[in-house]
């Protein structure tokens, strides 16, 4: 019984497998912005499941796998932040891009060295629906901010974008043999639950 379950959860491990696929954002700067170190990000990146995109609906717990590279400072600890009410970010399932749905919306990353406490960090929007000024915007902007020891280093609050990269998706279609296998497996599963009701009843007849 228990090699039958085996079987079939091998035969269903691929589909599952392509249900876990993850989307990557990556950073494009384009205004380095202001401060006493204007350096861009060299990189920036995260990671949602294939299906939240797919939703159209990233949500704050969706977010990995942050990273970032900015000269001058060395992060050793990332976390997701919501920067609105909705805490989500809302994207177009074909693309991936970020897209307006309300000014409740946003979301960000930020990446720490030394802590949360330490003073020195860089934030970044991912769907800010507010411009540099705190006016409401029909569509969504991106900036970053960094501070150094608690003293501004760099930062622009419109100063660039996401762009996604999709996985390779493979057919989450079994080929035929695994389909064979797979029934077979649920019917040796259900044979040996009938003959085990089968021996049941024969014990209790007894």
């Amino acid at each position: 019984m228990k090699k039958l379950i085996l079987v079939v959860a091998a035969c269903l491990a691929p589909v599952y497998a392509a249900q876990a696929q993850q989307v990557t954002y990556n950073w494009t700067t384009t205004s380095q912005g202001f401060g006493t170190h204007v350096d861009q990000p060299s990189s920036a990146s995260f990671e949602v499941p294939l299906s939240a995109v797919l939703s159209g609906q990233i949500n704050y717990g969706d977010i990995s796998n942050i990273h970032f590279a900015y000269a001058g400072i060395t992060f050793d600890s990332y976390t997701p932040t919501s920067n609105g009410l909705d805490n989500a970010a809302f994207v177009d399932p074909t693309t991936g891009a970020f897209i307006f749905h309300d000014l409740n919306q946003g979301l960000g990353v930020v990446g720490y060295e030394g802590g949360l406490f330490s003073g020195t960090f860089l934030s970044i929007t991912i769907d800010d629906p507010y411009g540099p000024f705190g006016n409401p915007l029909s569509s969504v902007s991106d900036g970053y901010n960094a501070l150094k020891d608690y003293a501004p280093y760099a930062g622009f609050p419109t100063s660039g974008f996401w762009a996604a990269s999709f996985p390779t998706i493979t057919p989450s279609v079994p080929e035929p043999a695994t389909w064979a296998m797979m029934l077979l497996g649920f019917g040796g599963i259900g044979f040996a639950m009938r003959r085990r009701r089968r021996n049941g009843a024969a014990l209790q007849l007894a």
